[in-house]
């Protein structure tokens, strides 16, 4: 499941989570001067290897910065967005240094019943599920929201933003983002932290005569 806690989603089940349900150290703990910011789904929480193996701890590690990891299990595009508008007007101030994202299901969908008691990634084995998902393909209506989504990040902040495309996978980001094309083990934290640092590093250089 998924709750809401200081107006940031979260998640309610998994391993080293933080008391708003994310997998890195307390807020009250994050160096604010020098940070970066992950959002995303599985695969920057990595619950299937220990917290310091994951991508978003060996990115911050090697390139000495702060992280905060904003991931939420089967969040898909409406975490990503959510999280990242939340997190940027809350601490307008005090922007990270780049965003990383992540997200093996971008089309996965945050549902509830009518009186919002509860909120989860929904099942795609309830044939409700199916036959909306094969409708909304048929109309675009995953391919419209994605759009409205990136649109709305790009358009609004001046941070740069780090994407991971994932090869077979739905593209959430057309432009103005820095693509990371990975074809690899999407289990392989370390592979992918070193995609990330290298193109990083490559637009952080100093230019030598």
């Amino acid at each position: 499941m998924i709750e809401i806690k200081d107006g940031l989603l979260g998640n309610t089940a998994g391993y080293d989570l933080n008391s708003l349900g994310h997998r890195c150290k307390e807020l009250s703990e994050l160096n604010f001067k020098k940070y970066f910011l992950f959002v995303g789904d599985q695969i920057g929480l990595g619950f299937d290897s220990p917290i310091y193996e994951t991508f978003p701890y060996l990115i911050s590690k090697k390139l000495n910065h702060n992280y905060y990891n904003l991931c939420v299990f089967n969040g898909g595009a409406d975490a990503i967005k959510y999280n990242t508008i939340s997190w940027l007007f809350k601490y307008k101030q005090i922007m990270p240094k780049a965003i990383f994202v992540a997200s093996e299901f971008v089309n996965s969908l945050i549902i509830s019943d009518n009186n919002l008691t509860y909120l989860g990634p929904a099942d795609y084995n309830d044939d409700v599920i199916k036959d909306f998902a094969d409708g909304s393909n048929n109309i675009g209506f995953y391919r419209g929201r994605n759009h409205l989504l990136t649109s709305l990040i790009t358009n609004n902040i001046n941070v740069p933003i780090y994407y991971l495309n994932l090869k077979d996978k739905e593209q959430l980001f057309d432009d103005k983002v820095f693509v990371v094309d990975y074809t690899g083990d999407l289990r392989n934290q370390t592979a992918i932290s070193n995609k990330f640092i290298e193109l990083y590093s490559q637009n952080n250089s100093v230019a030598r005569p």
